[in-house]
């Protein structure tokens, strides 16, 4: 009896934190093979899609999450539908990414997700699907960290490369500095009262240094060769009688025409703008319904 209750729990939990789901009609489950390991991820194509090559975005979730989580969390297969994008949502290994930092279990085995996430890409582009000239990637939180390395490792898989409640690690830091790369346009969107990932910088509590976000904003804005002009503008939101606002800051005069933005949520938290927090037992600071998180990625996608 206590086997069976046990287990009802765990259906239940999984299926409260969005890690199981059925596949619509335009969707596909697929397998990569990479150090022997068996690697999941799931396609969600467009429902009106003619068959020509679009735009892809590749979603990376956050630390305990999973591909179908990243849907729930996201609604980015919503957006997809509408936009005409194809979006790929890969499983981590053991639901975390090897960003570098060094706790996260992917980390401490050694995965190469940088191969794993750059051979899903070569994939869909030897495949007719994608357009190789706009591949965008996205990350939340071990995957927004995750998304940082790869566009310092593989600057030339992407046309943009966004980052949310997550910014520059010391250890993709210190990888960038050994390696000679092109430029590649980056934003970053960051709550200023997230309680997981300091906006400030510092230590978080998966481990590892990291930088501040305007730090990273700095580095990215060097490393790019922008010019120092800036354009700022902001926008207010109303929600439950209280304001919201959000900053926005690009530079845009940079190397090859890239860009480099940060979208500053005041007063919020580490959650995806616009979500259900996925796991309810971790205080994420302040959440918003009234934002979404995943038109603010694409719009960046869409400027550049």
């Amino acid at each position: 009896m206590r086997t069976l209750s046990a287990i009802a729990f765990l259906c239940l939990t999984l299926s409260c934190m969005g890690l199981t789901r059925k596949l619509s009609p335009n969707e596909k489950q697929d397998v990569l093979e990479i150090q022997n390991n068996k690697r999941t991820y799931m396609v969600h194509y467009p429902k009106k899609w003619d068959g020509s090559p679009v735009p892809l975005l590749v979603a990376l979730h956050g630390r305990f999450g999973s591909g179908s989580s990243m849907i729930k969390q996201t609604k980015l297969d919503l957006l997809s539908d509408s936009k005409g994008f194809v979006v790929v949502f890969p499983d981590g290994f053991k639901r975390s990414w090897a960003d570098g930092r060094g706790n996260t279990p992917a980390d401490q085995n050694k995965i190469n997700d940088v191969v794993f996430i750059e051979s899903i890409v070569k994939r869909l582009i030897a495949e007719g699907s994608v357009n190789s000239k706009e591949i965008f990637l996205v990350g939340h939180s071990n995957g927004g960290f995750m998304a940082q390395r790869l566009a310092v490792e593989k600057p030339e898989l992407w046309k943009g490369v966004v980052s949310v409640a997550a910014q520059l690690s010391v250890s993709t830091l210190k990888r960038k500095l050994s390696l000679k790369t092109k430029p590649v346009s980056i934003g970053i969107i960051a709550g200023t009262e997230d309680p997981l990932v300091p906006y400030s910088g510092g230590y978080v509590r998966d481990g590892g240094e990291i930088l501040s976000v305007d730090d990273s904003i700095q580095r990215w804005k060097e490393w790019n060769s922008c010019g120092d002009v800036v354009t700022k503008k902001s926008k207010s939101f109303k929600e439950d009688e209280a304001e919201i606002k959000l900053d926005f800051f690009r530079y845009e005069s940079c190397a090859e025409n890239t860009k480099v933005g940060l979208i500053q949520l005041n007063g919020l938290g580490h959650s995806w703008p616009g979500e259900t927090p996925m796991i309810p037992f971790i205080n994420q600071g302040k959440t918003t319904k009234v934002i979404s998180g995943s038109e603010l990625v694409w719009d960046f996608m869409e400027s550049l």
